[in-house]
């Protein structure tokens, strides 16, 4: 059995005729958008998905066995240039928010076998608007799949204060600044970072100084 897939999907893939739809979830800044590949509304998982037939297509998904990121590119196409909210598109607040693709079967009367499948999940990356000649324009989204979070840099830096930005009671770092180019001789008489002094050769440290000064064993040092 194809992994993740229920005996029915499984079942009505092998049949001589597929009828198969994709559903996309975007998660836009001001309202989460649930779209699919055919016509009508399909109602599952407590939210109606709005069809948008030819007009809207989801780019080949890749996998392979190397550990790397594939992206997919989701296109809105012959859009009226009239409709306000095209006009917005390009604002929104969109960079790194979700996306999830799923994979669904319909039987002979155009309902959905079972629920969907999700089949591919990432974020949004960069959104393209083209305008057309004949007032058919064109978005494209481009996604990235969660392993590109791999290769982002965050940006933070090994710092007390910005680990309290991130959790106020995480202290791991309130004492990194002190450590700089501290020598630590693990079990050494003579690192004077211990405290212990130099022994009997004389001065400093916590023995009583002098050349008569009592003497440390390393094996009495924490």
């Amino acid at each position: 059995m194809s992994r993740g897939l229920s005996t029915a999907v499984v079942n009505a893939l092998k049949s001589d005729v597929v009828r198969p739809v994709t559903f996309a979830r975007l998660d836009f800044s001001s309202s989460t958008l649930y779209l699919h590949d055919s016509i009508g509304t399909f109602t599952w998982g407590g939210n109606n998905w709005l069809g948008v037939g030819d007009f809207g297509s989801v780019s080949s998904i890749e996998e392979g066995s190397d550990i790397a990121p594939y992206n997919i590119t989701l296109t809105l196409s012959g859009i009226d240039s009239t409709i306000s909210d095209i006009g917005t598109a390009g604002t929104e607040d969109y960079f790194l928010r979700d996306v999830d693709i799923y994979l669904g079967l319909l039987n002979a009367d155009e309902a959905l076998i079972e629920d969907p499948n999700k089949i591919w999940s990432g974020f949004m990356d960069v959104m393209t608007l083209t305008a057309g000649s004949q007032g058919d324009d064109i978005i494209q989204l481009t996604c990235e799949s969660e392993m590109a979070k791999i290769n982002r840099s965050r940006n933070l830096k090994y710092t007390h204060a910005e680990q309290q930005r991130v959790n106020s009671n995480d202290l791991f770092f309130e004492y990194l600044h002190e450590i700089t180019g501290v020598k630590i001789l693990w079990k050494d008489n003579n690192s004077g970072n211990l405290g212990v002094g130099n022994g009997g050769v004389g001065g400093g440290g916590g023995g009583g100084g002098g050349r008569g000064g009592p003497r440390h064993d390393p094996s009495d040092l924490p």
